[in-house]
């Protein structure tokens, strides 16, 4: 889905809520201001299932690592490059459903 969306200045962070399986997640989000154009890369994905959220945190270097306070406690797994997930890989995780997308400025 395309929406044209406009702003008085371009946030430094968005966050959307996924309510659909039948998306397609962008990997950036592109804004032009002043002939300028200014990248948000997606940080953080958050999924829900079984009465429990988890998450994954793309680092600065694009490695995903995933959180689960239950079974990883404090620490994160690693779960390899964010460039070889691809959009359908990224609306499940381990069971999981996609619900929420943080994107913010590189």
């Amino acid at each position: 889905m395309m929406q044209p969306i406009n702003f008085k200045s371009i946030p430094s962070v968005l966050v959307f809520e996924i309510n659909s399986r039948n998306i397609k997640v962008s990997k950036t989000l592109k804004f032009e201001q002043k002939g300028e154009t200014v990248v948000l890369d997606i940080r953080g994905l958050i999924y829900h299932g079984d009465f429990h959220f988890t998450s994954c945190i793309i680092g600065s270097d694009n490695m995903v690592w995933y959180h689960d306070g239950i079974t990883t406690r404090s620490n994160c797994e690693n779960e390899g490059d964010f460039d070889k997930f691809s959009s359908r890989n990224l609306l499940k995780c381990k069971g999981r459903n996609l619900i929420l997308v943080v994107y913010a400025r590189v």
